[in-house]
């Protein structure tokens, strides 16, 4: 690793240019302009810039989560010295997007080379959720019976499309986590689109979802909609965990 405390621009400067293959990040006071889809300026203030060697680039405050303005992997980043500070180019083709950074101070600056292979091992997902339900429908009510997964409308993918033991099509969307009213009216939209097509068709709408807000439980009644608690506990696999199978 290099790093620097209080750098003169051309210093700065160096360091990015001799580790254009690592990462790197920047901590001082800069202005941020965007151009592209849309345009956008951002005034000198104190700022954390992260560079990665895969071209993502992203301006970070001190506050909440999301960057202040970022550009993806793929994007070519250059370095040069402009207005007495160092100035940072992040281009795009497709689509036509520039991000120019520049430094009126900077306060501390890193470089270096990270040593991870490691993937990130991920349960819990919708996908997971889906699977459980597919092997037990019965969890949802029962007589329950999976038709198809990931059907298409006009509105997006059902998640399940079943059948139930009076043989009225059911349309299941699952959530992981809780149920907000927009997803009330995401399954109010692949029930219209289904009926459009299927006019003669019986059909129930079902949230499936560890939990709900209050306001998405009036708007399911209102709508004839119905709700059903589900959550499962995940848990990760153990790859360092040896069997009997090992020895």
């Amino acid at each position: 690793m290099k790093y620097a405390v209080s750098p003169s621009p051309a210093q700065a400067l160096d360091l990015l240019n001799d580790g254009r293959k690592a990462m790197a990040t920047i901590v001082g006071r800069c202005r941020i302009e965007y151009s592209g889809r849309a345009k956008s300026f951002l005034d000198y203030g104190d700022r954390l810039i992260i560079l990665k060697p895969d071209g993502t680039v992203m301006v970070h405050g001190d506050t909440k989560r999301e960057p202040l303005n970022w550009q993806p992997p793929g994007t070519r980043v250059t370095y040069s010295l402009a207005e007495d500070g160092l100035a940072i180019e992040a281009k795009r083709s497709s689509p036509p997007e520039r991000m120019h950074i520049h430094f009126k101070d900077i306060h501390a600056i890193s470089v270096f080379r990270l040593d991870d292979v490691a993937e990130i091992d991920l349960v819990g997902e919708e996908s997971d959720i889906k699977d459980r339900i597919e092997k037990d429908p019965s969890v949802i009510e029962p007589g329950l019976r999976i038709v198809r997964r990931e059907v298409t409308t006009e509105s997006g993918f059902i998640d399940l499309l079943c059948e139930d033991r009076d043989g009225k099509t059911v349309i299941v969307e699952v959530k992981r986590t809780s149920v907000s009213p927009s997803a009330v009216y995401q399954l109010e939209a692949y029930l219209i689109d289904f009926r459009k097509k299927n006019p003669k068709a019986q059909v129930r709408g079902i949230l499936c979802a560890p939990r709900i807000s209050g306001m998405a439980r009036v708007l399911i009644e209102e709508k004839g909609m119905e709700y059903r608690e589900i959550g499962y506990e995940f848990e990760l696999n153990d790859k360092k965990q040896r069997s009997l199978d090992n020895f």
